[in-house]
């Protein structure tokens, strides 16, 4: 995991590469559809985030076994399964394909990569041998540089994002993730950062095998704000992701919403994103991120590597 962590700036170099290979052969279409599970879908809720205020057409997002109705010709169906065999991204590939979408195809192999040669379907096919989570990079290079290619995104995206990744701090992380570990963290974002805190959030409990949650500006500020009250001495941790780009109502609404619950955390930090634009600051923030789930893992002495719970639940469901 330390690794893989370590590569998530070549990763996203790489997957763009290879995305913007097959992006070329991709219609622009009239909508598009994201679909994806777990680690395999964090790239896709990125990229989502990113540029839905930009891109020429809407954008949404599934997960799990079903596509929308109108999502036919016209419609760019987007299916990410790293493993190739995610059932309910087969579900949702094999819909689109009865329904006349195009369909794009980001994976390492498996089911997923034969489904694409059978139906002759742009496949974006990234490096094998990673935990999902743990291969982000290529998973959001490869879609980025796909949609670069396009006209769904301007070019560039996961190349500014790795220069993001460069200037992670991995020190500052380290002491960050030693401090949460006996918390249970809640991690916030406003715009594209609060898809950067639930990634916080999954790779917290993938990797430090501990609970943490996930809200964004600023809608908690009409609901979770109130539970603070109630928080207690219990050991709960606020993080909130910040951005140079914050609008200025945006601002004011995290500061006092900082200074209302501080007194009722066990911790509360909050964390700024580097880099000369939007992409690069928050995957600087996925990468610091990343690295506070591996050093939250280490203090708990618990592996970052297996999920066994997911393991279990697969190996149950047949």
């Amino acid at each position: 995991m330390e690794d893989a962590i370590a590569q998530l700036a070549d990763q996203l170099r790489e997957g763009d590469r290879i995305g913007s290979q097959v992006g070329g052969d991709i219609p622009l279409p009239s909508a598009v559809v994201m679909t994806g599970m777990g680690g395999s879908a964090m790239g896709g809720e990125l990229l989502r985030a990113l540029i839905t205020a930009h891109c020429p057409v809407p954008i949404t997002r599934v997960r799990g076994f079903g596509i929308p109705g109108w999502a036919g010709p016209g419609t760019l169906v987007v299916c990410v399964s790293y493993s190739g065999n995610t059932i309910e991204t087969l579900t949702c590939a094999r819909r689109a394909h009865e329904q006349g979408a195009d369909i794009l195809i980001v994976t390492a192999g498996g089911r997923m990569a034969e489904l694409g040669v059978e139906w002759g379907a742009p496949c974006a096919v990234v490096p094998a041998g990673l935990q999902p989570r743990a291969a982000l990079g290529y998973l959001f290079g490869a879609t980025a540089g796909a949609f670069g290619s396009c006209g769904l995104a301007r070019e560039g995206i996961a190349g500014e994002a790795a220069s993001g990744v460069d200037l992670v701090d991995r020190a500052a992380a380290a002491a960050l993730g030693e401090a949460l570990s006996g918390t249970v963290p809640l991690i916030y974002g406003a715009g594209p950062m609060a898809a950067v805190a639930y990634r916080w959030k999954t790779q917290l409990n993938e990797n430090a095998k501990m609970h943490a949650f996930s809200h964004a500006f600023p809608e908690l500020d009409h609901n979770e704000i109130v539970g603070w009250e109630g928080a207690g001495h219990m050991p709960f941790s606020a993080v909130i992701l910040r951005d140079e780009s914050e609008q200025p109502e945006t601002r004011r609404m995290i500061e006092v919403t900082a200074e209302l619950i501080e007194p009722d955390t066990s911790r509360l930090a909050h964390v700024w994103g580097v880099g000369e634009s939007v992409s690069a600051r928050a995957f600087s923030m996925v990468g610091f991120g990343d690295w506070v789930s591996y050093y939250a893992a280490l203090a708990r002495r618990v592996d970052p590597v297996p999920v066994e719970r997911i393991d279990q639940l697969k190996q149950r469901m047949g």
